[in-house]
């Protein structure tokens, strides 16, 4: 485990869910957060440890392709289809529940993640089409039996080209838009971090300065507009977010070596921040409405009862269901190698 990648993404976690906070302050006329802009900003950061990881986990290892789809789908899918199944039935209760800020809600594409323009009954789960895309990628390259650098940089090259090939042609069709948005990217940068994490040894001055400075560009476009000619928000957020994570990784050591209860508390949101993504819609919503029949509408309880209980629900969810549907899907998916021969080393 790298604790400084268990850190950050409970920071991005917890990002995600501020800025989401801040619209139900929106919704019940609470001045709370409104000052806070770039929650969405932990999504990013959550492609690039995406990125990273998988070099990791598969770091020096022979993993086929389609063990590593399952180990995929067994890591995120499941959790996933319990709680979209438990938005449908909300959907088909009470319609305006889901995806209150409009558009067209599609059921199948909310299972099978089809990025077709459709909203996702966990709208949260726009997210989990890239995610299943990059690990598609990345696991077409397994197949080719490269050695791990090749591999990535064939993996940067294909993203940074696909990305290129969408600022070029400016697709119309939704699926063009996907399997060519910028933020594909975040994906290659998780990647490059990787590489520099495996061959460079960064000094603590040159860790600490990449923090300061993705820090200082996020606070900057917080409150003041970047020039009109950066357009991509991979380079807006990614690069910022890129610079903190490298820095942070860098210093993996001293964060292990001054551990405290700041850092369990985000080291243990690290391990629900999937829960937590996925769950605090639910959450939100009806403490909201209850909060404003009780009328304790004040902005900073406001705030913080919503925060709480979104993490809450977070852990809740993690160790009820998260860890226990990872658990059994590792025993019950096996019945992969009974139909697929998984077990050749070019597959």
């Amino acid at each position: 485990m790298i604790y400084s990648v268990q850190f950050l993404r409970g920071i991005a976690a917890l990002m995600v869910v501020i800025s989401h906070v801040a619209f139900k302050g929106q919704q019940y006329n609470v001045d709370t957060l409104q000052w806070y802009h770039i929650g969405g900003s932990g999504v990013d950061l959550f492609f690039i440890i995406s990125g990273f990881i998988m070099c990791h986990t598969t770091y020096n290892k022979e993993v086929n392709f389609l063990n590593f789809m399952k180990n995929r789908f067994i890591r995120i899918i499941p959790l996933y289809w319990i709680l979209s199944f438990f938005a449908l039935i909300v959907f088909l209760i009470s319609p305006n529940l889901i995806n209150s800020s409009g558009g067209k809600t599609g059921i199948i594409e909310s299972f099978l993640l089809i990025p077709n323009g459709s909203k996702f009954l966990i709208n949260n789960g726009w997210t989990l089409s890239f995610e299943l895309y990059y690990y598609f990628i990345f696991a077409f390259f397994l197949i080719l039996l490269l050695k791990d650098i090749y591999r990535y940089i064939f993996i940067i090259i294909y993203f940074s080209a696909a990305v290129l090939l969408g600022i070029i042609l400016q697709p119309e069709s939704d699926f063009l838009i996907f399997i060519m948005n910028d933020l594909l990217l975040e994906f290659a940068l998780g990647v490059l971090a990787f590489i520099i994490f495996k061959n460079v040894n960064l000094s603590k001055f040159i860790s600490l300065s990449l923090i300061f400075i993705g820090i200082f560009l996020l606070t900057y476009q917080n409150f003041y507009k970047l020039p009109d000619f950066i357009t991509l928000r991979s380079l807006k957020i990614g690069i910022p977010m890129f610079f903190i994570f490298v820095g942070c990784v860098s210093l993996e050591n001293l964060l292990i070596a001054t551990k405290s209860l700041l850092f369990n508390f985000f080291n243990h949101l690290g391990d629900s921040s999937y829960s937590l993504y996925l769950v605090h819609p639910f959450v939100l919503s009806p403490v909201a409405m209850v909060l404003n029949k009780l009328h304790l509408v004040n902005p900073y309880l406001f705030s913080f009862i919503l925060i709480t209980f979104s993490i809450l629900a977070g852990s809740a969810t993690y160790f009820i269901l998260e860890k226990r549907l990872i658990k059994l899907g590792k025993k019950q998916y096996n019945f992969l190698k009974y139909f697929l021969p998984i077990n050749r080393k070019n597959l």
